[in-house]
């Protein structure tokens, strides 16, 4: 049972990363010798198998980089390519659990004794009942993480600010990098523990639950902030112009409303990352993925401070027009 539940494990956390990465890093780790697979899984390392991985890979993040060029139509075809992979999901979590459950054992001799009575694959090569047991374990893991971080990425575009054209290959490029992390740790606990394997997919599954409520509450509060400011700029033009000011200018929105130490400390803390925005992604030109993924985690942070220090102008200055007790209309 652990050696099931550990390959089970191996391919459902792919569903935090790209599936056709990972099947082509596992692939190329077993053409090379870094793992061995079993014989029924063999065909992984071929070079069909390989270049179909990789072509595949090609052609669902090409659409999230050109979203950069023509943000309308890529951003549409980058769309519909997701929803067609995710049906995909299914058979290369499948497939990476049943080649996990043949490297876990090359890495464990010891376990060699308890592969061969769990009869993973039959005589013939095929699919023994352990071995469906793995490949639907795996399926449904992946594609519950998949499901999870579907979810998910709205409303972290929409609350970080990352929305448009920035949100594909930023995801694009978090997913590449998850994919070569996942399976770096993958290898790693295999050698060292298969068990572990199933604390990963609990943590990340718990890391995956986590990520869609704080997206969900960041798009709620996000919601509710815009529906007060524009209250407030009905009601009090010039306060509502100061809570929008801010958002995009940390401390011109508090210099309006005279709270001048704290717009000092905010236009310094603003320049500096204003700075950080223009020079870290040029700094990083030479690798266009991280330069990207660097950029976009900068603005999602100037986007999160930009959010806290406009809400906390906005409840000041909801505090300073709200009505007093006991105050006599003017028209009374």
């Amino acid at each position: 049972m652990p050696l099931v539940l550990s390959a089970i494990s191996a391919g459902g956390v792919i569903g935090i990363a790209d599936q056709y990465l990972c099947l082509l890093i596992v692939g190329l780790a077993a053409r090379f010798g870094v793992i061995n697979l079993m014989p029924p899984m063999g065909f992984m390392t071929s070079t069909w198998f390989l270049i179909l991985a990789g072509l595949l890979w090609v052609l669902t993040v090409a659409p999230a980089y050109g979203s950069l060029i023509a943000p309308g139509i890529m951003n549409a075809v980058n769309t519909a390519v997701n929803f067609v992979s995710g049906f995909l999901v299914p058979i290369s979590s499948a497939t990476l659990s049943l080649a996990s459950a043949g490297a876990i054992v090359n890495l464990n001799p010891d376990l060699r004794a308890m592969f061969d009575t769990l009869q993973i694959f039959n005589s013939s090569g095929g699919l023994g009942s352990t071995g469906y047991v793995i490949a639907t374990g795996g399926a449904v893991a992946a594609v519950a993480l998949t499901a999870a971080k579907a979810a998910a990425k709205p409303a972290i575009g929409a609350s970080t600010g990352t929305a448009g054209h920035l949100s594909a290959p930023i995801f694009a490029t978090y997913e590449a990098l998850a994919s070569l992390v996942v399976m770096g740790i993958v290898y790693v606990l295999s050698r060292t523990d298969p068990a572990l394997l199933i604390v990963l997919l609990g943590v990340v599954g718990v890391l995956a639950a986590a990520g869609l409520v704080y997206a969900i509450y960041q798009l709620w509060r996000l919601k509710r902030g815009i529906g007060k400011m524009l209250r407030l700029a009905q009601e009090h033009p010039r306060a509502g112009l100061a809570v929008a000011v801010e958002f995009c200018v940390w401390g011109l929105g508090w210099l309006a409303s005279g709270k001048y130490a704290r717009a000092v400390i905010m236009l310094c803390v603003w320049a500096v990352m204003l700075a950080l925005l223009l020079a870290v992604p040029g700094a990083l030109a030479f690798f266009p993925p991280l330069a990207i993924l660097a950029f976009g985690s900068l603005l999602s942070i100037y986007v999160l401070i930009s959010v806290n220090t406009a809400s906390g102008l906005l409840r000041l200055l909801e505090q300073e027009t709200a009505p007093r007790p006991g105050a006599v209309s003017a028209n009374a």
